[in-house]
């Protein structure tokens, strides 16, 4: 296991950690989850050499993009207080390309997992390919999350929900925006 994939798994468990700590708390009451260990809520490893996933197979998936030079330590809290919350989550490596690219690579990889849709989240420079996908497919995004500079859901992504968030949005901030776009969106599946 590499060092950025260990720490990723690290973090992820750090953060798992403080977010059981609160799972008695009124406001995460409906989100608590029975957990027999760490491992059902919350997995950190490379099933891939193109991804990391955290959370239960069973979630509904949620995939977090990233700009070219974001490290996954960036994404490693969003990712776990997700995972708490019984999502899957999913970090795709992206290459360096334009966001039209990049848009159609995050629909081929939720191909790749056969998976039919997902909530798309996007910080940084990755917030813009997160926003393409709904031009390249609009039914295979249940929503979006989008925090990165001039981050604002285009026109013709009206039919898809989409929270704007600032580029300097905290990891709750994220966290509590894909829970909600997850909740409350429309799957097919």
């Amino acid at each position: 296991m590499n060092e950025s994939r260990r720490f990723f798994m690290l973090a992820a468990l750090t953060g798992l950690a403080g977010a059981a700590s609160l799972a008695f708390a009124p406001a995460l009451a409906d989100a608590a989850l029975p957990l027999h260990s760490a491992t059902d809520v919350l997995r950190a490893v490379a099933n891939a050499p193109g991804y990391h996933a955290a959370g239960p197979e069973s979630g509904r998936p949620i995939v977090l993009a990233r700009s070219h030079g974001q490290s996954l330590e960036q994404h490693a809290e969003t990712a776990a207080l997700l995972a708490a919350q019984g999502f899957q989550v999913l970090l795709p490596h992206l290459r360096d390309a334009a966001p039209q690219t990049l848009g159609q690579d995050l629909i081929d990889f939720i191909d790749k997992l056969h998976m039919p849709e997902a909530v798309f989240v996007g910080t940084g420079d990755a917030a813009h390919a997160a926003e393409a996908t709904t031009q390249i497919r609009r039914t295979r995004v249940v929503g979006l999350v989008l925090a990165g500079p001039g981050a604002r859901p285009a026109a013709d992504a009206a039919a898809v929900p989409t929270i704007a968030l600032p580029a300097d949005a905290a990891a709750q901030q994220i966290a509590d925006a894909a829970a909600t776009l997850a909740r409350q969106g429309k799957w097919r599946t």
